[in-house]
């Protein structure tokens, strides 16, 4: 099957984490089915100029014919207008933004017809849309697993019998509104209201290989975003065994009832927040002793390749729109 992937993130040389979702589902993608699947990325660098939208929409079709794709695959609702004009049949994977927030709502509720098929990473998007096949982004659950070597310190990572020392992961660029940095800070305020010494951690222009190490050594990850479709750092927190707290966004209640180290709040109050982060924390001894095993399961992303490629086998064999 040759497969073309249109996407409007993936990682380049001025932004190599961004869309690092994609490029690592592309690749396993590419490991795992290296004689079945030929795949080839076509990104529509809309953060660059909204004018490469315009010339994709037109260049696509030439290309499409030229390669004789037997599908396109689309990441993000809005990459499905650059795909208009072309006549393989066209999938789309939803990812959140796309579907729940104005106006790239508004827009994707028009294009989402363009697609013969979707994929939507998480429940609460299959509900927005009203359809959908649910596979959630996955993860190389190896690189994020404990080992007595790699975690400074195995018990919950607070120097609870010293200062309070606390280092609290904020799971993106503080920099990226979506994300609500602002409310994050405010539970760190909180935390150093009740006496504890509390270190700001940032996913911020961290290369890749390190990101498990950061993992690895953070006492607790809160989540604040407003809002998420199934969120990659959840899924690496819980291969990594690290605590979190997060807001009611995405699929997050949904991993988190396989797991007894993560917990869900309702409202956006940081004072609770902060009050379930040292609630949290205080069940927590030994993060090795912790169990992630009915999760990692079901985020590896050789078993969400897996899925992805019966959906390119579906399509392709024609099967009915879902």
């Amino acid at each position: 099957m040759r497969i073309l992937i249109v996407t409007n993130l993936y990682p380049t040389n001025k932004k190599p984490q961004e869309g690092m979702f994609v490029y690592e589902q592309v690749e396993s993608l590419r490991n795992h089915y290296v004689e079945e699947l030929d795949i080839d990325v076509y990104l529509v660098n809309g953060s660059e100029s909204k004018i490469n939208y315009i010339k994709a929409l037109f260049s696509l079709p030439f290309i499409v014919k030229k390669r004789k794709y037997d599908l396109i695959h689309v990441h993000y609702g809005l990459t499905l207008f650059s795909v208009l004009l072309v006549s393989v049949p066209v999938i789309v994977t939803w990812h959140g933004s796309d579907l729940l927030t104005n106006p790239a709502k508004f827009v994707c509720n028009i294009l989402r017809y363009k697609a013969c098929r979707s994929i939507v990473v998480s429940s609460n998007l299959q509900e927005a849309l009203g359809y959908g096949t649910v596979i959630p982004c996955g993860i190389d659950v190896k690189k994020f697993l404990m080992s007595d070597d790699n975690v400074k310190s195995h018990h919950n990572g607070w120097e609870k019998k010293s200062d309070k020392k606390l280092q609290v992961l904020f799971p993106a660029n503080p920099l990226d509104k979506v994300k609500n940095y602002p409310l994050f800070h405010n539970v760190c305020m909180e935390l150093k209201k009740m006496g504890i010494n509390v270190t700001e951690v940032y996913l911020r222009d961290i290369p890749r290989e390190k990101v498990p190490s950061i993992f690895w050594n953070c006492a607790v990850m809160v989540l604040t975003s407003f809002s998420e479709g199934s969120p990659t750092v959840l899924k690496e927190a819980i291969a990594a065994k690290l605590p979190f707290v997060s807001v009611d966004v995405g699929d997050v209640q949904e991993w988190c009832d396989l797991i007894s180290f993560g917990l869900v709040v309702k409202n956006r109050n940081p004072r609770i927040i902060a009050e379930k982060v040292v609630y949290l924390l205080s069940k927590i001894d030994d993060r090795r002793t912790l169990d992630n095993s009915q999760a990692v399961g079901q985020m590896d992303i050789a078993n969400i390749a897996r899925k992805v490629k019966s959906v390119y086998e579906n399509v392709i064999y024609g099967e009915a729109k879902s």
